[in-house]
């Protein structure tokens, strides 16, 4: 069987080729990237030292990948770090040599960090509101707050810098932060700019943690590198090019994010309710710029799982994604209650004596919950019973027209539903779960249909937009925009 790459094995690559890139002060190949991986056990100590990665597991799983990974895999994955580290090293975010390329501090000490910190402000908010919010960010990867797949630190700063990061963990703010700017100071000078703007105080702590990543990632001590697959096009590829690698710095320090959110100009063009495909696209511009799409379908194989939403520009250059909580606690929060109001009471007209049920065991939201479709698939007795799919199929399919605003049509539903449930019931139940929840979601924002008004439903796509690409996660009032939570500084590569 041909070795399959998991996320940490292409993160720790890029790590490795950027330390490579560094030790040899010129560009390196994909030859030199792959003889490394093969012979990781006798890896140069000055690569070593300077690439922090797993090693234990990491030096036969390189070894496993280059010489039993596809072809295609290994020659995609390395190309794209060699490219990354040839444009990275060399740039003006990375301010000469020493540095450690971690995949290790990530998840466990610079997010762990924030997480620790969400989960304080969500036990101890003054604001219910803060503390919903929170309660939903403080359960993720930290990855809208910073989605850095690898830390660059000098090594000289390394130990102290994470020992920082540590004592923020803590809940405490190390010696020498003290004096950084409060919120409290940053609202006084957000309302002389404009009045339409505010943070929400309860968030200090995190505020403080935002302008230690922002100082250290401005002076190059420490930056936070946010990694997406470089890929060469038709034309690169038979004029043997280089691909260009794009290089984004998202600047955060103190109130910016909040500040640039104020430009943000996003218009729904369509929302697009595919009889066939169990999912639901919504179109919209982005600065006047057309392409750009909201994807709504099931990322994930098993049926008990919820939908998400991925943004997206074309094909492959992702945004980022959002959750059904996340876009429950936005709707509800930009005044699009009518909505969720709405489709509940179209589902107790169409199940009077059932109570159906919303959200799931994994997340809050107001949507279908995905326990019933499993229910569809095992239960053998119950309001939700592989007895009462047939049935409750004619009801789905009438409320997946009424989400449509009448474009997708009850008896295609029925018919598409049919084809798959004698081959595979289990496939037929997953495909209309996926479209239910989609097409929920898709007529929240449907400008076409009049549930809740139109400014409403461009406030909710900012709102998503900014979640999903890591800005920050803020609401768009009809004269307000409040900041709930700042995302920290950090340098997109690829994509």
């Amino acid at each position: 069987m041909a070795f399959k790459p998991l996320t940490e094995d292409k993160e720790s690559l890029q790590a490795l080729a950027f330390a490579i890139r560094q030790q040899k002060g010129s560009d390196i190949t994909a030859d030199e990237l792959k003889y490394n991986m093969r012979n990781m056990s006798i890896l140069d100590q000055d690569i070593k030292i300077h690439c922090d990665i797993d090693y234990r597991k990491l030096i036969p799983r390189f070894k496993n990948w280059v010489d039993s990974g596809s072809e295609k895999d290994i020659e995609d994955w390395t190309n794209s770090s060699v490219w990354v580290a040839n444009a990275v090293i060399p740039s003006q975010y990375i301010k000469g040599g020493g540095y450690i390329f971690y995949n290790t501090i990530g998840d466990s000490i610079f997010r762990g960090a924030y997480r620790e910190m969400a989960k304080d402000i969500a036990k101890n908010a003054k604001n219910s509101v803060v503390r919903t919010v929170y309660a939903s960010m403080s359960k993720g990867t930290g990855d809208k707050w910073n989605p850095a797949d690898v830390i660059a630190i000098k090594k000289s700063k390394a130990n102290n810098l994470i020992r920082e990061m540590e004592t923020f963990k803590k809940g405490q703010i190390p010696s020498g932060y003290s004096d950084l700017k409060t919120l409290k100071q940053q609202n006084k000078e957000l309302v002389k700019k404009n009045p339409t703007m505010h943070i929400v105080e309860d968030m200090n702590m995190l505020y403080t943690y935002n302008q230690f990543v922002d100082k250290h990632y401005k002076s190059g001590d420490c930056v936070p590198i946010s990694l997406k697959k470089v890929t060469a096009t038709a034309k690169e590829i038979k004029e043997v090019t280089t691909p260009s690698v794009q290089m984004k710095s998202f600047d955060h320090k103190e109130s910016k994010g909040i500040e640039d959110s104020l430009k943000l100009d996003i218009d729904i063009t369509k929302v697009k309710f595919e009889p066939t495909n169990a999912k639901c696209i919504v179109e919209f511009t982005l600065g006047g710029e057309k392409g750009h799409t909201m994807d709504i379908r099931g990322f994930q194989s098993a049926i008990n799982n919820d939908v998400q939403m991925q943004l997206q520009k074309g094909a492959s250059a992702n945004h980022g994604k959002a959750t059904l909580g996340v876009f429950t606690i936005i709707t509800k929060l930009s005044q699009g209650r009518m909505a969720f109001s709405k489709q509940r009471s179209e589902l107790r007209r169409l199940f009077p004596k059932k109570r159906i049920p919303s959200g799931s065991t994994k997340e809050k939201h107001a949507f279908t919950s995905y326990d019933i479709f499993t229910g569809y698939t095992k239960n053998k007795k119950g309001d939700f019973s592989i007895y009462t799919f047939t049935e409750d199929l004619q009801k789905w399919a009438e409320y997946i027209q009424f989400l449509s605003g009448g474009k997708h049509k009850k008896q295609q539903v029925v018919s598409e539903v049919l084809k798959m449930y004698d081959g595979d019931p289990v496939k037929a139940a997953k495909w209309l779960k996926n479209k239910v929840q989609s097409y929920e979601v898709g007529q929240v924002v449907d400008k076409a249909q009049t549930n809740i008004k139109e400014f409403i439903k461009i406030n909710i796509m900012k709102s998503v937009y900014s979640q999903a690409a890591s800005k920050g996660f803020r609401i768009f009032g009809d004269k307000k925009i409040t900041d709930y939570m700042t995302s920290s500084s950090y340098l997109k590569v690829g994509g």
